[in-house]
């Protein structure tokens, strides 16, 4: 018997564990002292303090919306950003809450205005933003400085490395510590099981093109600095861009040099994916696949020549929808493996509150079936 591989496992399954139980116990740390004020420090490394529960929520991003549902505090979102809705539309009562603008165009007076209640007074309201990202804390904070009971808080939980650490914080703010154990027990044991599901396997070489690229001249990618590149290599993948940069420009001549044995193009859309096809989605998705194999040169490169060019959902690269995009980045780079993605993805889209969506697709073709 080979003790190598069970070894392997052993290990990685006992120090997923370990993760799970210090979690949970730091978790209990910080709630130890029951009631208020609670105070955190955000990825902005600024000390926040509720003074008294949150009774409304303004999220701006999209990413620190999805979890607000995970942890079961919906009830309290008050209002969101553009970009909630236009990446997020999907998740239940989105489209009926009220935009409070555009990054850099937030409509603070409104915000002030939507925290009071009905007698006047302010309710206990925090706004989620970011530190790094398009709604910066930096902006937001001092924007809403003159308003009474409003806290910002500052998470960038569209992070791989601060998914875990950010869902926690959240869980503080929101007295939600119990589903944060039960989140962050569920996704730790998913990703443990990708991780040995591609362990000891040849990495092939991976090129991913954002969908916001213009021209072959002007292809927009990611570095090894960023959350995307982290993901690849999390699924066994080897990123053929090692600039240590989050994103860059590159030339379609670029790429043919790189020879990647995979391409993935990002597609963004409001809704759960695409819809299977026959259907409008699957036309412009395999007229998005006809493009790459059109371009000049593509008839030489690996991934080309292979049929492995897939479109993928972008929404599952960033926050804690990596799970999602981990496994099927392992089956996409694997085919081989026992590993059934569609499973994780429900599974997840169940703890948002969504019922199973098995008409809808989040790569294409999908993994393992011919377009």
């Amino acid at each position: 018997m080979d003790m190598k591989p069970f070894h392997s496992i052993g290990i990685g399954r006992l120090l997923m564990a370990t993760f799970v139980i210090l979690a949970i116990c730091g978790i209990a740390i910080a709630a130890s002292s029951s009631g208020y004020p609670r105070t955190i420090v955000d990825d902005a490394g600024r000390q926040v303090t509720i003074q008294m529960p949150v009774e409304k929520i303004v999220p701006l991003d999209s990413c620190g919306a999805k979890m607000i549902y995970l942890l079961g505090a919906q009830d309290k979102i008050l209002a969101v950003g553009s970009d909630v809705i236009s990446r997020s539309g999907y998740l239940p009562g989105v489209k009926e809450r009220q935009s409070v603008g555009k990054w850099h165009e937030f409509d603070y007076e409104m915000i002030g205005e939507l925290a009071k209640d009905g007698d006047g007074a302010a309710a206990n309201t925090i706004v989620l933003c970011t530190v790094t990202g398009m709604d910066p804390v930096s902006e937001i904070a001092p924007a809403l400085e003159g308003f009474s009971d409003i806290t910002v808080i500052g998470l960038d939980t569209h992070k791989m490395e601060n998914v875990t650490s950010d869902l926690e914080r959240l869980g503080i703010v929101l007295e939600k510590e119990n589903q944060v154990v039960e989140n962050m027990a569920w996704y730790n044991q998913k990703i443990a099981q990708i991780e040995e599901a591609v362990a000891g396997r040849p990495a092939p070489r991976v090129y991913i093109e954002m969908g916001t690229s213009r021209g072959l001249g002007d292809l927009s990618t990611y570095g090894v600095t960023s959350s995307t590149n982290k993901l690849i290599k999390m699924a066994n993948g080897y990123d053929v861009c090692r600039e240590p940069k989050t994103f860059l420009k590159v030339a379609w001549e670029w790429v043919i040099d790189r020879n990647p044995e995979v391409i993935l193009k990002t597609g963004s859309v409001d809704t759960l994916g695409w819809s299977r096809r026959p259907s409008q989605d699957a036309t412009g998705l395999e007229k998005t696949r006809n493009e790459i194999f059109s371009r000049p040169g593509a008839d030489t490169v690996s991934a080309v020549k292979s049929d492995r060019v897939y479109i993928i959902w972008n929404s599952m690269l960033s926050g804690f929808d990596n799970v999602v995009g981990a496994a099927y980045l392992a089956k996409i780079f694997h085919p081989e493996i026992d590993l059934d993605p569609d499973e994780i993805s429900q599974e997840y889209m169940s703890r948002l509150g969504l019922d199973a969506q098995e008409d809808r697709v989040l790569v294409y073709p999908h993994p393992g079936i011919s377009a």
